[in-house]
């Protein structure tokens, strides 16, 4: 079995390809960076540390290879692999997109008819059927019922901490967390369902993807945007703030009440998920910044992410949700001159005033009661936290 990744970066070698590699899968790595391209060809490997609660393990991955997501040979080699991944960030999945429908002609014209499954592990909801969208609009419509038989766009959920080395030329080695959840739509699949370790097939995904974005991604983004506030550098020193991890336990809390009433989740069992995951926040090996984790606030608003979607669905079934209000509040107070988003949001504040920009950028009624409680949080937040 041969795979092509895309995007050898954190996630990309550290989860993704370590695990296709362990699985027995020929990897070959796709990026823009030519230094890292130049350096995967030439060591053919790299180390990986992986640290836990009681764990602490290097492993060497080898036998791995590399080439230019620009070079014209990536198209040929798309027709000879079984498996397509990604880890490039949702607004990079546009560009593969395009190197993949120029793949599956060269795969018809060919008269290929072996199954290709594309799976985007990318922190996005249903992720490839994004995916799979922008390869229809640029792929002729004469060639739909090809992709329908033999291409699977495969929707995942994926859960791990990778934090980011500081030398980021030094391509070496990396350090990962030692849980990892790989969970993909089994039903997605074209062909046999290729066997990969520690990936769970599932019937019903939407309820994982879920549990993932109101619990980890909403907990990490509600850390985050309290703790820059505090001028604090790492989702570490946040969690240590006992006033800033009570307000994300609590805000964990509420959004797992949604759970429960949505996908009958048992409660106990989802409290210790949680606690297994505000564990993870205070890993000291795997600490990741505050920085990085509240970057595209924008995107984070949206109406199907993880901080307003589990808003929504605690006035939809009639729950608390004061403190995912504080959360919200906090995002809107997140200022940083190198973060586009973050200074567009400055700019409507100051343009038309919070209650507005809650409108405009959560899609809020202006006189719901839910909008009101996000408002008095963002004018007295500074006292909340402080």
């Amino acid at each position: 079995m041969k795979a092509l990744h895309f995007g050898a970066g954190n996630i990309g070698r550290g989860f993704i390809g370590k695990t296709l590699l362990e699985s027995g899968f020929n990897v070959v790595f796709s990026d823009i960076d030519q230094s890292l391209i130049d350096f995967i060809n030439k060591d053919q490997g790299y180390f990986v540390r992986i640290i836990g609660k009681n764990k602490d393990k290097t492993v060497r991955i080898e036998n791995v290879s590399a080439i230019h997501a620009n070079n014209p040979k990536i198209i040929e080699m798309i027709t000879s692999v079984n498996l397509i991944t990604t880890a490039v960030g949702p607004f990079a999945l546009d560009k593969i997109a395009l190197i993949i429908t120029h793949g599956i002609i060269l795969k018809i014209k060919i008269k290929s008819t072996q199954p290709l499954n594309i799976i985007a592990c990318e922190n996005k909801i249903k992720a490839s059927s994004f995916l799979r969208k922008a390869v229809l609009e640029q792929l002729p419509s004469k060639y739909y019922d090809y992709l329908n038989q033999y291409v699977g766009f495969v929707d995942c959920s994926i859960d791990t901490i990778i934090p980011i080395i500081h030398d980021n030329k030094n391509f070496s080695s990396l350090i990962v967390e030692d849980f990892k959840e790989w969970i993909v739509n089994m039903n997605q699949f074209k062909g046999i369902i290729p066997k990969i370790i520690d990936m769970q097939l599932s019937n019903n995904l939407n309820a994982f993807i879920e549990r993932k974005l109101f619990t980890l991604n909403t907990g990490h983004a509600i850390a985050a945007y309290l703790g820059l506030i505090k001028k604090y550098k790492t989702i570490k020193d946040a969690m240590l703030d006992k006033k800033i991890s009570h307000i994300v336990r609590c805000a964990m809390i509420e959004s797992g009440e949604v759970l429960v009433k949505r996908y009958n989740f048992n409660k106990k069992d989802h409290l210790s998920y949680i606690d297994n995951i505000l564990i993870r926040f205070e890993n000291p090996f795997i600490s990741d910044t505050l920085e990085r984790i509240g970057r595209n606030p924008l995107q984070k608003l949206g109406k199907n992410e993880r901080l307003i979607k589990p808003l929504l669905g605690s006035i939809e079934y009639g729950l608390p949700y004061t403190n995912l209000a504080k959360g919200i509040a906090a995002a809107f107070h997140y200022k940083n001159k190198n973060d586009f988003e973050s200074m567009k949001i400055s700019s409507l504040i100051k343009k038309q005033g919070i209650k507005n920009s809650l409108v405009e950028i959560c899609n809020l009624s202006i006189d719901s009661k839910e909008l009101y409680s996000i408002f008095l949080e963002y004018t007295s937040i500074l006292k909340t936290i402080m």
